[in-house]
């Protein structure tokens, strides 16, 4: 078997055994899977550096078209691949102690198995056709997936909109797809090059980027993802929306922004103003939410506009900035929702209000969600800042080439940093800080099958951060053809293009151990008791004094002059494009219904109507087929 067909292959046919084995049988399932994953991940880091790879194999036969199943290993898709067999493992291991006895696993290990056999085959994929059956099998098992939730309700809303919204994007893919088969008589990505300069070729690039950016979660195709958040077991949240879902996503923009069609300013700006408003967007709706899970959802949403904004800007830099956010988020977002479903488990609970002092009895989750929330928020050094350094680069080397605007994108971006920070505060303080409700009082660390996934993904975010050499040299290099901090002599300079970690890190250590100093220093001095106050009032007494949430006091955002209405209007899904489309075809539908009196006159007059505008057609098309013939 070709070395390029184990990442597919082997889960696949370990997902099937998994749906097979009865569910009496125990730990089976646990083994084979753990097994499958174990050797799609070895099998992906073999893979990597032996590009160009390939697999082609005639698949069916269409007319005078012959249809083949078409792989391609290439400098992007090699390290793609290797991240969704590391996620693969790592929410396999994590499951093994999540999942209790309410939980189907005989679906979850089948799904779990399937979910990184169609991504690997998405990502290898040459062919448009059969990247987009791959596609279509990933949208089927995330609807699956999220029903496998234990709020069945919830489940079933969340799992119903993904479905549709995903499903409406991927025939948005399907015609884009029909569409360059037409017009380039190849489904070959790798002999493509489209110039997207009428109407039907920037058609056809529109298309393809509503299927990717949907599934990546950009405004405005990006409210399935908190709907799936409330009723989707945690480790899916972490697998497919927060990690592999961003991955595709963006992979498939890069691919065909870089490679397939060549863009002009007016698609990039396209690009650009997409990745602002889902930058502020989506952070200010986190601000205010406080449930764990959505909050994350949100933020996963956000984050998204900084790897679009990167894309839009056609400089390297800017371009390599969002492919490494891309990576980046993955790795931070999945250890934030494995830390949300540690809580979870450990509490019972999401709800921040609910949740307090959890850092003494859960010491490992308090540290991985700390360093996530610094990574995510941009913060030194950590991963999360140096690639949106390298898309600030981006924006600032793109308004001395004379885009004067420049500067609204660049606002947006580092606006939404601040505030993710501040809703990541919310975050640490409301759960991991503060005094512990008596409810938890005997909550401890989850085992070391929970924790080891947290551990590894949080030391990611630092070696990404303080060693980003190795990535970007590695992984994102390649792919920019190594434009990304060359230096005059060819090498690759980390001082260019972004910043230097060696030397910041040094300092924020610095800066820690003085912090840590004046805390100190500041235990020894007499301590003065008063009242407690919160928000500047005394505490009723049905309060307990002891435990502050931290949740009160984002709320005042709610009642902010300017963001009052865009709350308001959000939260009754006036920007929902699913609920919008809802009420399109509700009217069309009533329309129909006003039609349909029951009346055989009016039903008559209708047939009369239709038989003539076909008859007109028909003679229309004879006269024409009788003027060409003369």
């Amino acid at each position: 078997m070709s070395p390029i067909l184990i990442p597919i292959v082997v889960p696949a046919i370990a997902g099937g055994l998994c749906f097979l084995i009865p569910r009496r049988v125990k730990y089976v399932r646990e083994a084979i899977s753990l097994i499958a994953l174990v050797w799609a991940f070895v099998s992906t880091l073999q893979l990597f550096g032996s590009w160009p790879l390939s697999y082609t194999k005639d698949w069916m036969v269409l007319g005078n078209f012959t249809v083949q199943f078409d792989l391609l290993l290439n400098q992007f898709s090699s390290f793609v691949i290797i991240f969704v067999g590391l996620f693969g493992l790592l929410i396999g291991l994590y499951s093994m102690s999540w999942l209790s006895k309410e939980h189907d696993g005989r679906r979850y290990y089948a799904f779990l198995l399937w979910t990184v056999a169609a991504s690997c085959g998405a990502v290898l994929s040459n062919s448009l056709l059969v990247m987009l059956i791959f596609w279509e099998a990933l949208t089927a098992v995330l609807v699956f997936f999220i029903i496998l939730g234990r709020k069945k309700e919830e489940a079933a809303d969340g799992a119903a909109k993904s479905f549709i919204m995903l499903g409406l994007s991927d025939a948005a893919l399907f015609m884009a797809i029909a569409m360059i088969w037409m017009k380039s008589g190849t489904l070959s990505m790798s002999e493509l090059s489209i110039f997207a300069g009428d109407g039907v070729t920037i058609t056809m690039y529109l298309l393809m980027m509503v299927g990717a950016i949907t599934k990546a979660g950009a405004m405005p195709f990006h409210t399935w993802i908190p709907a799936a958040a409330k009723g989707a077991p945690t480790p899916v949240m972490a697998l497919l929306p927060a990690s592999i879902d961003k991955l595709l996503g963006i992979y498939l923009l890069a691919r065909i922004s870089l490679d397939i069609f060549s863009i002009g300013p007016g698609l990039q700006l396209t690009l650009m103003i997409i990745g602002a408003v889902t930058i502020l967007g989506a952070v200010l709706m986190a601000l205010i939410q406080h449930d764990l899970k959505v909050l994350l959802s949100y933020h996963a949403i956000s984050q998204v506009g900084y790897m679009v904004l990167g894309v839009g800007t056609g400089i390297p830099v800017g371009i390599a900035g969002g492919i490494f956010h891309m990576l980046n988020h993955a790795i931070y977002k999945a250890c934030l929702f494995l830390s949300a479903g540690s809580i979870e488990k450990q509490t019972g609970t999401t709800e921040i209000s609910k949740l307090g002092g959890l850092a003494r009895a859960m010491p490992i989750t308090f540290a991985a969600c700390a360093i996530a929330a610094f990574a995510i928020s941009g913060i030194p050094p950590f991963n999360g800042f140096v690639s949106k350094w390298m898309v600030y680069s981006g924006l600032v080397e793109l308004g001395a080439r004379g885009f004067k605007p420049y500067w609204i994108f660049l606002i947006a971006a580092l606006f939404g940093s601040a505030l993710t920070l501040a809703s990541f505060v919310k975050v640490i303080y409301s759960g991991f800080l503060g005094q512990r409700p008596t409810a938890l009082a005997k909550v401890r660390e989850s085992n070391w099958a929970m924790t080891v996934p947290m551990i590894v993904l949080a030391a990611l975010c630092v070696i990404f951060g303080v060693w980003a050499k190795f990535p970007i040299d590695r992984f994102i290099n390649p792919i920019v053809h190594g434009a990304v901090g060359t230096s005059a002599a060819g090498t690759l300079d980390i001082a260019v293009g972004f910043w230097d970690p060696t030397v910041a890190t040094g300092l924020i250590i610095i800066g820690i151990i003085v912090g840590l100093g004046i805390f100190a220093f500041g235990k020894l001095a007499k301590r003065r008791t008063g009242r407690i106050f919160i928000g500047g009032t005394v505490p009723s007494s049905n309060m307990d004094p002891m435990h502050v949430t931290g949740t009160d006091f984002y709320n005042t955002i709610r009642h902010e002059t300017g963001l009052r209405g865009l709350f308001a209007n959000a939260e009754q899904r006036i920007f929902d494009v699913y609920e919008v489309g809802g009420r399109v075809g509700n009217v069309f539908v009533q329309g129909l219904r006003m039609l349909h009196d029951g009346v055989l006159s009016t039903y008559l007059a209708w047939s009369v109507i239709g038989l003539g505008a076909i008859v007109f057609v028909l003679l229309t098309v004879l006269l024409k087929e009788l003027a060409s013939r003369q």
